[in-house]
Formats: structure tokens, C-alpha cells, sequence
């Protein structure tokens, strides 16, 4: 394993290793008043480096007791001392919250295309479980825009109204399963191969693209649907432009503005027109409270208006929601089949864009479970993130709910509202679960531009307009993957995007791997470098030294690459005219990383001694290269040599030449310099072991008579 490090620690304390699945092992301090421990404590944590079968040991060993299946279910550590300021804490949290959940649950299913309904039906189970499964007590899981968006860009082109609240149901549940799978088996660490520039791009065009199609409904227009790209949403506005409702555009925009004032609004520190500190401290609260659950200020005072036009001859001037089933949903096992389609031809049917829809959901969730965690201080664990995000879309999926994640917004707001437990999660559920129960039948007077000026003011925050400057200045090639991910969700889809980004990325990843570093510096040669330095041998002989040092290890990637730059740059390079001072030229390979290399590529280092030896030039592998390494590029009977040569007391090989001229092999530990001529007969005219002698330095002649062959 390799990225060794050492951490000290200067007081007293017992080093106790603890170890989950698929992690390496960490050494956990725990600080005694004992004077016999030792003052100095050395601890030694070694993380990375290549898959043994020592990870998968210690893997199914994190599955192997009972304190790593009791991690699993997290409940049990904080609930036996749960307090009362603690229940306080999480009840004002999670109704505040729940406040909030509601109004942008019913936004976020109009932006999936889905009855209303199955907003508030997605907001409740995942809290309830993720306060069983969860890690981070400040997470909220529920329906956000870009999983509503991805939803309605998951259905077939055609489907009913009831196929696609069958395809989210279902959607839900195959969700669930891959991430608990993901979750059980530590596989989490394979979201992190989508880099942030593809995440960002991701984000702010998925916003854009929402924020875009919801202009429409606060316009009073219809047509086409929400996942429409921008050009065909574009087309539609032209061609609608003139059916513009003037009275929902005043009320969206009216609510726009309100939402976006009520957003900010806050008063000075210092109190002011003569008001006390403690009314000023209260009017403060007040104003922070409304400020919190201003979506629902704001779905409480259009439902009134809605309710108030409703009774007039008005009542065509606004569009209401009406549509929206009352009740709480049943309980029931989602429809894998239809009695038209089996469940194969279903699951294929959403297949292409489930692994988008879970990825992104599991990002999400982990990405802010990180951020608290690391804000207060307090450790999460991210595979128990994914599976109580896993079974939190399995539940849900059972009360006809769409996918779900973590949402940012409304979890800074539990955060600031002083949740205290994951218990405040139990707060919000209970009270999505009472509005279904009760107050449903009010959301009908929603105006649908109210609820869309909803969905704006929630998502404008999603763009991310700050990594285009901080990439410019810092990268600006990682602006392909965000600017391919952009255009292309713009105008194709949001997971063709997704794709192109990815495919970008992993080009600009493979790029270096494929085309390496190579550096190959002339020594001796004026035409070539401006400092020129001439090596002299014992020989009197002058030599140019082309010295090629890879930067890192090569991969098979770059096998053809390798072979092309010996070919071009250094054997078949533009020699200047042949000086005097120059008897020979030879090549020197640094062999530093050829032991991290793979097969591919040492087998087209043993091409490149081939084109060496047929254009008559020496290469010498230097900087302790391996026997092993030797053994694959070097003819066969100088390889066979060179392992002879170098057994334990021998230490390893440091250099080897090979030529038409000679051959000559390095040993560490041993002062024998063998070298066979080559004008004594040709290297293929040599039998084996007789190439070993030569290396040796010694003779046929010169071994016992029982060792010699005819």
C-alpha cells in the first residue's frame, strides 16, 4: 500500500484501531489521566495504493460483528439519550421545516409533470426513515428541482398521466435498491469519478433549464413540456407570445419580487425609533421566522386570493391547480408490471436514465451530509448515507413517491432553526402527513403562477456562475467539461449532458495517460541545446548522451506513443552534420517508474531495443530498473543473464547496454563488466548458453569438462 504517513502525538493516550468496510484502518485517540502511558505516541496510517486481497479481508471482517451491524441502524446510539431540550429543539426545527416542505413539494411535482399531489406524497417517508438510517443530523431528504426534473426526462415519449406516476413510482424503487446495494457494499467512493465542473454544469443548467420552462406558466402560456430543451422552449414562446395573460403575469411577478425581498430582508442590529432591545430582539425573530417559511406565507395569501377570484367573474382571468387529490396515499407494494408491459419492458423503458437520476441523488445527499458534518464538527458516515437514502426511495416508492435526495436549502433551514437529533426529520413527515390529512383540499385555489414564481425563487440559487471565473483563472482546460455539459443539456437533454460532460472529463483524464511527459534532453550535441557539455570517457572516446526520463509511470495507452517518439524524435531524428568531436551516440532510459508500468508498455520498450539494435544505436536502462523489468525487454539470452546475475547477494541491476557492437550488463554488488563482441559472431549466431557465458565474462573452455557441451 502506498501514501504513508506518520502522525505523533505529544500527551497521553491509548491508540485503539477501529475499521469499517472497505476503508482503511484508523487509529482513534482516547485520552486517559494514567500516568504510566507513554508520553510519545507514534501511530503510522497507511491508505491507497493498489486493491489487495487484504482490503477484501478486512471488508467482510466490518460485517463480521455486532457493533458493524449496529452502525448500520445509527438510531440506536443517540435515542437511549435523548433529553428534553433535545425534543424541543427537534419540534420547533421540523415544523418549521415542514412549513417550508410543502409548498415546494407541490412546485417540484409540477416541474416532474406528475400530479400534484405526489409532492407531499415524496416529503414524508424519506424523513421518517433517514431519522432511523442516517448519519448527519441536519440532513433533510425529500422531492428537489433537478430530481423532478430528471424524472419527467425519464418518462417514455407518450405516456398517460397514470404511466407516468406508474414510471416515477417505479423509478423510486429501482433507485432505492441500487443505492442500498451501493451502500452495503461500500461502492459510494464511484460517485466521486464525476468532477465538480460536470456537477456544476450539470447544476446550473438543469436550474436554467427549470427556471426557463416555469416562465411560461408565470406568463399564463401553454405549451410543451418542462424537460423541453431551450431552443424548442425558446420556439414555443415566440409562437405564444401574444396569448400572454396580463393578470397571472402580475401575480407571479408580484410573488417573485416578494419571495426574492423576503429572502434578504432583515433588521439593523441596533434597535431603532426608540424600540427597546428585547420588542426589537422579538421583531427580529418574527421577521427571521417569516423569512424561513416564505414559500408557505406565500402559498397561504394566494390560496386566499385564489379562493376570493374563484367566487367572481374572474374566475377564467387566473389559472388555478384545482386538480390536487385530497387524502393521505394508501400504502401499497409499487406495480412492477402492467397488464400490456411486463416488468422487464417497464424497467428498460426508464433504464437509460436511471444511473443519472441515481447518481446525482446520491451526491446530493452525500455532498451535504459532508458539509454539516464538517461545519459542526461531528462524523458521518457516507455507504450508511447512500443506504438510508436507499431505503428511503424503497419506502417511499411503497406511498406512490417519485425519487428523492437531500435538499440544501431546507436543510440549512433545520440546521438554523436548532435541530438538535435526526428526530427532527420526524417533526417534518408528521407535519406533511397532517396537511395531507387535513388541509389538502385548499391547495386546488393554488393560482399555477404563484406556485411557479415558487419554483423560480427556489431554483435561481442553483446557478453557479462563480467556477467559470475561478476555473479561467485557475484551469481553464476543466471548462471544456463544463461548458460540453451546458450546451449539450441545452440542446439535447440534461443526461446527454451529463454523458458529454463525463466523456470530456475522462478525456482530459486519459489525455496525459495516453500522451505522457516525456522528457529527452541532448547532451554533448551545441546543434541541439545551448548548453553544451562534452563528456569524455576513459576511452578518449566522445560521446553525445541522449538521456529520455519519463515523468511518471507509462501505461498501455501509451505504448504506441512511446514508440513513435523513439522512432521520430531520437532514432530517426534530423541529425546535424557529423562532428569530430563525437564518436557514438547513446540513448539512456531513466527506468526509475518502469516498475509501476504495465505489460503492454515494457513490451514496447523490448520493440524500441529491437529499432535500437537495427539503426545501430546503444540504450542503456539506468536508475536502478528491476531484474524483473530487464528480464522483459532484453533479448532473451542477455534476460536469462541478468536474472543469473542478480539473485539476493547481487543486489539489483543499475545499467545494461545493448547494440550491434556489444552487450554489456551492470550488476550492484559486483565489479564484472562483461561484454560480447559483436564481430565475432552475430548475436543470433550465439546458442544460449553461450550468450550467458560471454555475459559472465567467462569461457566454455574455462569450465569442468562435465559442464561443457558439444
Amino acid at each position: 500500500m502506498t501514501g504513508t504517513f506518520v502522525i505523533r502525538s505529544r500527551r497521553s493516550s491509548t491508540a485503539i484501531p477501529s475499521s469499517s468496510p472497505g476503508k482503511p484502518t484508523v487509529w482513534q485517540d482516547y485520552s486517559y489521566a494514567k500516568k504510566s502511558q507513554p508520553e510519545d505516541v507514534e501511530k503510522i496510517v497507511k491508505t491507497g495504493g493498489d486493491f489487495t486481497w487484504d482490503d477484501v479481508k478486512a471488508g467482510l471482517r466490518g460485517y463480521c460483528n455486532a457493533t458493524a451491524w449496529r452502525g448500520r441502524v445509527p438510531v440506536t446510539y443517540w435515542l437511549p439519550k435523548y433529553s428534553k431540550q433535545d425534543f424541543q429543539g427537534d419540534m420547533i426545527a421540523g415544523l418549521t421545516v415542514g412549513l417550508t416542505v410543502v409548498p415546494l413539494a407541490l412546485a417540484y411535482a409540477a416541474v416532474a409533470d406528475l400530479p400534484l399531489e405526489m409532492g407531499p406524497y415524496s416529503s414524508f417517508m424519506g424523513v421518517f426513515v433517514y431519522a432511523v438510517f442516517g448519519t448527519a443530523k441536519d440532513v433533510t431528504i425529500g422531492p428537489s428541482s433537478i430530481m423532478s426534473l430528471m424524472t419527467s426526462a425519464a418518462m417514455p415519449e407518450g405516456s398517460t398521466v397514470q404511466d407516468r406516476v406508474n414510471y416515477a413510482i417505479l423509478l423510486s424503487f429501482y433507485c432505492g435498491l441500487v443505492q442500498l446495494f451501493l451502500g452495503i457494499f461500500n461502492l459510494g467512493f464511484l460517485v466521486n469519478f464525476v468532477s465538480e465542473p460536470v456537477i456544476s454544469g450539470f447544476t446550473s443548467a438543469s436550474a436554467f433549464i427549470i427556471i426557463y420552462g416555469q416562465v411560461k406558466t408565470v406568463l399564463g402560456l401553454t405549451f410543451g413540456k418542462s424537460t423541453d430543451t431551450v431552443i424548442t422552449q425558446t420556439s414555443g414562446y415566440i409562437d405564444t407570445l401574444q396569448n400572454v395573460n396580463g393578470c397571472e403575469t402580475l401575480l407571479g411577478m408580484v410573488c417573485i419580487g416578494v419571495l426574492l425581498v423576503m429572502k434578504d430582508i432583515r433588521l439593523p442590529k441596533s434597535p431603532r425609533l426608540g424600540i427597546s432591545k428585547r420588542i426589537w430582539g422579538y421583531l427580529g425573530e418574527i421577521i427571521r421566522t417569516i423569512r424561513a417559511v416564505r414559500y408557505g406565507v406565500i402559498i397561504v395569501i394566494t390560496i386566499g386570493i385564489g379562493y376570493c377570484i374563484s367566487q367572481t367573474s374572474w374566475a377564467d382571468r387566473i389559472a388555478l391547480i384545482h386538480d390536487v387529490k385530497a387524502g393521505v396515499p394508501p400504502l401499497k407494494p409499487p406495480q412492477l408490471a402492467w397488464p400490456n408491459q411486463t416488468a422487464v419492458e417497464r424497467g428498460t423503458a426508464i433504464g437509460p436514465s436511471l444511473p443519472f437520476i441515481i447518481l446525482f441523488s446520491s451526491l446530493d445527499a452525500i455532498s451535504i451530509a459532508k458539509s454539516f458534518s464538517t461545519q459542526f464538527h461531528y462524523k458521518i458516515i457516507p455507504s450508511q448515507e447512500l443506504i438510508a437514502l436507499g431505503i428511503a426511495n424503497i419506502a417511499g416508492s411503497f406511498v406512490s413517491a417519485f425519487p428523492v435526495t437531500g435538499s440544501f436549502t431546507r436543510s440549512a433551514l433545520l440546521s438554523q432553526s436548532g435541530v438538535r437529533t435526526p428526530m427532527g426529520g420526524v417533526w417534518t413527515g408528521a407535519f406533511v402527513l397532517f396537511t395531507i390529512a387535513v388541509i389538502s383540499e385548499a391547495f386546488k385555489y393554488v393560482p399555477k403562477s404563484a406556485l411557479a414564481a415558487v419554483v423560480v425563487s427556489a431554483t435561481i440559487n442553483l446557478l453557479d456562475f462563480q467556477i467559470f471565473k475561478e476555473l479561467w483563472h485557475f484551469n481553464r482546460k476543466e471548462l471544456l467539461p463544463l461548458v460540453t455539459t451546458i450546451v449539450v443539456s441545452f440542446t439535447v437533454s440534461v443526461d446527454h449532458g451529463v454523458l458529454a460532460g463525463v466523456g470530456m472529463s475522462v478525456l482530459l483524464l486519459l489525455y496525459p495517460i495516453a500522451r505522457p511527459s516525456i522528457v529527452a534532453h541532448f547532451k554533448g550535441d551545441s546543434a541541439v541545446v545551448q548548453t553544451v557539455q562534452v563528456q569524455a570517457f576513459a576511452s578518449g572516446q566522445r560521446t553525445l548522451r541522449i538521456t529520455v526520463k519519463p515523468q511518471g509511470a507509462l501505461f498501455f495507452p501509451s505504448a504506441e506513443y512511446l514508440k513513435d517518439f523513439f522512432q521520430d524524435s531520437i532514432i530517426q531524428r534530423e541529425k546535424p552534420p557529423k562532428s569530430a568531436a563525437f564518436d557514438e551516440e547513446e540513448i539512456v532510459f531513466d527506468g526509475a517508474y518502469l516498475a509501476e508500468s504495465d505489460y503492454t508498455t515494457l513490451k514496447a520498450l523490448k520493440s524500441i531495443v529491437r529499432m535500437c539494435q537495427r539503426a545501430d544505436r546503444v540504450i542503456r536502462f539506468e536508475n536502478n530498473t528491476s531484474p524483473e523489468v530487464l528480464a522483459m525487454i532484453l533479448p532473451k539470452a542477455a534476460a536469462k543473464a541478468v536474472v543469473e546475475m542478480t539473485g539476493p547477494a547481487a543486489g539489483c541491476v543499475t545499467a545494461t547496454q545493448i547494440s550491434n557492437d556489444y552487450v554489456m550488463v551492470d550488476v550492484l554488488g559486483s565489479r564484472r563488466k562483461s561484454v560480447i563482441p559483436r564481430t565475432e559472431t552475430a548475436a543470433t549466431d550465439l546458442n544460449e548458453e553461450e550468450m550467458v557465458h560471454r555475459l559472465r565474462g567467462e569461457s566454455l573452455q574455462d569450465q569442468p569438462a562435465e559442464d561443457k557441451k558439444v
